[in-house]
């Protein structure tokens, strides 16, 4: 195992966590229904979505879009996604309603998944949930967690017979490939939820018994917490409070703050650069001059430290050259633009027949900062008390009578979300499209 130079950042002990690197693989969709390059390619997400768009919100200049996702996390997931060209890629790039319409769809969700009806009509018992979000504005120069810049949530869902594998999984002590470890764990995993946490003290989460969580990188080596800086909410209701969109944006704001601070000392700027390139790192002795005025404990003023002694400038000569190179290759030696985050919603227990998800007493969100780790937070999550799941998609083809099926678990989750929503006045549903066949898709 060749070292790395990121091991100060890791806790003590994070060997022993579990992680399952290549044991829940996803089938992709029919050949038929694969993504044409065209759809790749395009710039207009409508035009690139054209296939598989269920239905459209509209709501107050912005457009919402409920789509079928070409490469799936889940058997049984769908993604709602702001659809503007250029793209809005940020909480606080889209108007408070459609925050607000985003969300609600995402309670509608966990109220689906939690119908006992739902559950037996496919096969969903003993499954977890999680609805997903990436935000990372900045980084186009390399893969990143918003390989779509749209404002987006998924929509995710696993039963427990696809959570089966996971049974299997190894320890982080056994990834012997840097670059893996680098992704599975991300360098700034355990610093980066110090440094969140500690840049909330005093803020206002706005929602009776929400509690901003300590930090335990004990329990969440065992698995008993979530990676990232956490917040416990009061259940899954909350989402449809407008405090809870406002909760969104604020965070959104703090963390894009916290993120020019920190380039500002390690670089001197506080905007992001330019594609294939990163600001010239500051001097030791300046980058530490910044950190000791930062308002922070001494032991994440050290891990900081810690951390610009592992970075390297990126001369633009290199940078040329991983322009033309494999992605793999990126992912290890550029760091992303700042802020760059996983936000993720998920309930610690298990649905079974809907008494669990549906009324679940406490709701992680948690919020994972990203320094290399280019997989978002839909593809790389805690399931089946395993802390780091890697999903592997496109594994094999589903057929078309699975993906038929899929389709009716979408279209029937549409036709509840427009039931729910229907009577608010600030935005209208459009016509919901059914699934034809894998290559005419909705229509």
């Amino acid at each position: 195992m060749r070292p790395d130079r990121f091991a100060a950042l890791y806790p003590r002990g994070l060997d022993r966590m579990r992680v399952a690197w290549d044991h829940l693989r996803i089938p992709g969709p029919p050949a038929e229904y694969a993504l044409t390059r065209t759809e790749v390619e395009h710039p207009d997400p409508e035009r690139r979505f054209a296939r598989r768009t269920i239905g459209e919100i509209l709501c107050d200049g912005d457009r919402l879009a409920l789509i079928d996702k070409a490469s799936p996390h889940s058997l049984f997931d769908l993604m709602v996604s702001e659809i503007s060209d250029p793209p809005k890629a940020t909480p606080c790039a889209v108007e408070p309603i459609t925050g607000r319409v985003l969300w609600r769809t995402g309670l509608a969700f966990v109220r689906f998944v939690s119908d006992p009806d739902v559950i037996r009509r496919f096969d969903l018992d003993d499954g977890e949930l999680h609805l997903a979000l990436n935000c990372d504005p900045n980084t186009h120069d390399r893969e990143s967690v918003q390989a779509a810049k749209q404002f987006h949530l998924h929509l995710l869902y696993w039963s427990g017979e696809t959570l089966k594998p996971l049974e299997r999984a190894g320890r982080f002590g056994a990834v012997a490939d840097v670059r893996l470890r680098r992704q599975a764990i991300d360098p700034l995993a355990f610093l980066g939820a110090q440094l969140i946490h500690a840049s909330l003290a005093g803020f206002d989460l706005g929602i009776p018994g929400a509690r901003l969580a300590m930090p335990d990188e004990r329990l969440t080596i065992r698995g008993d917490r979530p990676l990232g800086c956490l917040i416990e909410l009061p259940g899954w209701q909350v989402l449809g409070d407008p405090a809870f969109e406002d909760l969104i944006r604020r965070l959104h704001l703090r963390l894009e703050s916290l993120a020019a601070d920190l380039l500002e000392v390690f670089t001197g700027h506080r905007r992001p650069p330019s594609p294939w390139h990163r600001h010239a790192l500051r001097t030791d002795a300046d980058i530490a001059r910044g950190l000791g005025a930062l308002p922070v404990s001494a032991r994440i003023r050290a891990g900081l430290r810690e951390m610009s002694l592992a970075l390297r400038d990126l001369p633009a000569s290199t940078a040329r050259r991983l322009e033309r190179s494999d992605a793999r290759r990126r992912m290890d030696l550029m760091t992303l633009n700042q802020p760059c985050y996983a936000l993720n919603l998920h309930a610690p227990a298990r649905n079974r027949l809907g008494a669990v998800l549906n009324d679940a007493g406490v709701v992680h969100l948690t919020i994972q900062p990203k320094l290399f780790s280019g997989i978002g937070g839909a593809g790389l999550l805690g399931l089946g008390g395993v802390p780091s799941v890697r999903i592997l998609r496109g594994e094999g083809r589903l057929s078309v009578e699975s993906w038929q099926r899929r389709g009716r678990f979408q279209r029937a989750f549409a036709e509840l979300n427009q039931r729910i929503q229907g009577d608010d006045p600030d935005i209208r549903f459009g016509q919901l499209k059914r699934f034809v066949d894998p290559s005419t898709g909705w229509a």
